[in-house]
């Protein structure tokens, strides 16, 4: 560099040597930057695997014989007036998947109907990425009606639904519906919750059932001390519902798909159909989305549930 610059015009060798010293700081700048960035990096991934070593140890490794589960108490879950009901699920993967799936739009209420196989399965406890708490309390039944006892209205997921009455052709169908009312509306469980007005994790869905196949009669006359609930039913992997499964349900529900598919798979289906629900009670309530791993679940609680 020093011969090169020894070349040019001596009015020329200072600006040389001030852009040489510009680029250094440039250089040393740039440097820094990107240190600082990696070090944010470095931190917020470091942050993110305790939080999930945290969870995990609490949810799926714990020794002992009580389940934990993370603790969500302000707010509640957003969406703990809303259940899920899978028909004989046959793989474990599928059921572990589904957990996740309600882990992620906090819906703490899975029932399971004549299932065809080990909701508790090494491949289901996996694929449940942390939502083992939620498998662990399961409730298994043996009839799709008793696994409705205590909802006010029940929806059939299913593609297949020509002819039938209450038929909704999409999610946003669907919440649009006059049953649905409340549970979208601005004081929503969560709300009431916040405030001190609920006294249980039960749902909001207006009106009565449609057809009485689900247990409002029954839950008539206790309207004023809990909230209504919301059940989303979904049938088997290869065959969905039943027809005779479906007429037990209120109202059906057909997720739009193309025609290079016959179906979604069952985790997917659940998956979009507590993605719009939730984003809509969100948007009608207090409820803030997460931005940082300091706004996750924090603590864990006895869940009551014993493996």
């Amino acid at each position: 560099m020093a011969a090169s610059t020894s070349r040019l015009p001596s009015a020329c060798q200072p600006l040389v040597g001030k852009q040489t010293v510009h680029c250094r700081l440039v250089c040393r700048a740039t440097a820094t930057s990107n240190l600082v960035q990696s070090s944010n990096s470095e931190a917020l991934a470091l942050e993110k695997l305790e939080w999930a070593a945290e969870r995990r140890a609490l949810t799926q490794r714990r020794k002992g014989r009580r389940v934990w589960q993370p603790v969500l108490t302000d707010p509640p879950p957003l969406l703990q007036d809303v259940t899920i009901i899978l028909v004989s699920p046959k793989r474990p993967v599928s059921v572990g998947t589904v957990a996740r799936a309600c882990a992620c739009f906090e819906c703490e209420d899975l029932r399971i109907v004549q299932p065809c196989c080990d909701r508790l399965a090494r491949s289901s406890r996996n694929s449940s990425k942390g939502a083992q708490a939620l498998l662990w309390q399961a409730q298994d039944h043996d009839l799709l009606q008793s696994a409705l006892a205590g909802v006010d209205f029940s929806v059939a997921c299913t593609r297949w639904m020509a002819g039938r009455p209450n038929a909704y052709r999409s999610v946003a169908e669907l919440l649009s519906a006059p049953q649905l009312s409340s549970l979208l509306s601005a004081s929503t469980a969560l709300d009431a919750a916040a405030a001190g007005g609920a006294t249980e994790p039960q749902a909001s869905v207006s009106g009565a059932s449609c057809n009485g196949n689900s247990s409002s009669t029954a839950s008539a006359g206790h309207q004023g001390q809990r909230n209504k609930r919301l059940a989303l039913v979904f049938g088997r992997e290869v065959s969905g519902l039943t027809a005779a499964e479906v007429d037990m349900c209120d109202a059906t529900l057909s997720i739009p798909i193309g025609r290079l598919q016959e179906s979604l798979s069952l985790s997917h289906a659940v998956s979009v159909v507590l993605s719009r629900l939730f984003e809509a009670r969100s948007a009608a309530s207090s409820y803030h989305l997460p931005q940082s791993m300091g706004d996750l679940a924090d603590g864990f609680q006895d869940s009551g549930v014993e493996r």
